[in-house]
């Protein structure tokens, strides 16, 4: 492993599509992920999408205010048991992520 021609690569910085964290949000939240790493991470690629697309966002009180993060939090936190869910809210959110997709002319994974 110490001679590994890929310690010596730097590593790769891949763009952020504009938009992918609406749909990375329906499919964590439909049919429901269950891996805490996988949502957390995906949390985490979606407030490197604002910063990276939509600077004017990206202040913090901004991102938590995100559909698309608020519905991948609450995926999160719906794998803790008790944490209840603003179904209003929730249901906004969900439908704000599915305009936003075909703004964006993008599908949900699994559409054609």
């Amino acid at each position: 492993m110490k001679n590994s021609p890929y310690l010596d690569r730097p590593p790769v910085e891949r763009k952020i599509q504009h938009g992918a964290r609406f749909r990375d949000a329906i499919a964590i939240v439909d049919p429901g992920a269950c891996n805490l790493s996988g949502i957390a991470l995906s949390i985490a690629e979606a407030c490197r999408e604002i910063r990276e697309h939509e600077p004017e966002n990206a202040a913090t009180d901004l991102i938590c205010q995100d559909a698309a993060i608020r519905l991948m939090t609450y995926q999160l936190g719906s794998l803790i048991l008790g944490l209840q869910v603003d179904a209003p809210l929730y249901r906004e959110d969900v439908a704000h992520c599915r305009r936003r997709l075909q703004e964006f002319g993008l599908k949900a994974f699994g559409e054609r």
